[in-house]
């Protein structure tokens, strides 16, 4: 749960999304960002594991767009929220793939 509106970087979402999906450290995953263009344009989360399994999870622009055009506050606070846990669940989810 994110506690306050926080940098509103793709990079920022991604990495509390990675640690909201609380995945053991030592499961056969690998998980990284990454982005398609320049600064953070395209942004993603990669999950994969060394049986060749590889999911990308866009990070999407307009959901970022959404929590930066609001004013501080209990708006703002939820769509973040929403977005982490959105895709904290994908990630869950790549993870569970990558082990079946």
């Amino acid at each position: 749960m994110i506690s306050s509106p926080f940098n509103d970087s793709a990079s920022s979402f991604g990495n509390a999304a990675m640690q909201a999906a609380s995945i053991p450290w030592d499961a056969p995953v690998e998980m990284w960002l990454g982005a398609e263009g320049p600064g953070e344009t395209g942004a993603f989360i990669e999950v994969s594991s060394p049986r060749g399994f590889l999911k990308r999870i866009p990070i999407e622009e307009a959901r970022l767009a959404e929590c930066r055009q609001q004013n501080d506050g209990p708006t703002t606070m939820a769509l973040c929220q929403q977005l982490v846990d959105d895709l904290s669940a994908q990630v869950k989810t790549a993870v569970r793939d990558a082990l079946a």
